[in-house]
């Protein structure tokens, strides 16, 4: 059950009426999720991913970072609904840490840290250490869906110890040369596309290092 509310507009309403809301990145989960997984998510959303894997393998497991500060209350509503509590984290994880411009749009799930429309509203939002993040958490999975912002945080990244990516990326935001540059580096260290549900949800595996 995912709660409703100002905070859902006409356009995404559908989406979660008919249970096709995340339902790719949902997918590629039930597949490739492993007991053993500790996951890191960028983008968190509704919450319903983090909430679907905290059931599966303990909150204690799962870190979510969401940088829209109006969908915290509705976040946390749908893990007290549902017995879960994974870390939920209010910030955008960037190269460094400090502050940065975030675009809160109508539709939620365009909402980003890099560009707006005309009628978005903009916000001053915490930004965390992605490589600090990664350290202290020490992902094994990562899920990453922030509306083309997959560009500027993995280019310079170190993945560490991460085994397993979904990701849905972007390329009518990115253009060609940022998404190939997207999947270069990835191939670079050592991930394939295993999985997809879609041309822009994919399942990266790491075979090698």
């Amino acid at each position: 059950m995912i709660p409703l509310g100002r905070h859902i507009s006409n356009v995404i309403k559908p989406y979660l009426f008919d249970g096709s809301y995340e339902l790719g990145e949902l997918r590629l989960l039930q597949r490739r999720l492993t007991s053993d997984d500790v996951v890191m998510e960028l983008g968190t959303g509704l919450g319903l991913l983090s909430c679907y894997i905290a059931k599966k393998i303990g909150s204690q497991n799962v870190t979510t970072y969401e940088g829209n500060p109006g969908l915290e209350e509705p976040i946390r509503k749908l893990y007290a609904l549902n017995s879960v509590n994974p870390r939920l984290e209010m910030c955008i994880l960037g190269k460094d840490a400090g502050f940065q411009s975030f675009y809160v749009e109508k539709d939620f799930w365009v909402s980003n840290s890099h560009e707006g429309s005309s009628s978005a509203s903009v916000l001053q939002v915490p930004v965390k250490s992605f490589h600090e993040a990664l350290l202290e958490i020490n992902p094994t999975f990562l899920i990453i869906d922030i509306e083309g912002g997959e560009y500027e945080l993995l280019r310079d990244g170190n993945l560490h110890n991460v085994k397993k990516i979904v990701m849905e990326i972007h390329p009518s935001v990115l253009g060609r040369e940022k998404t190939e540059s997207v999947l270069n580096f990835l191939s670079n260290l050592g991930f394939q596309v295993v999985d997809q549900t879609s041309d822009t949800e994919l399942f990266f595996q790491r075979v090698s290092s």
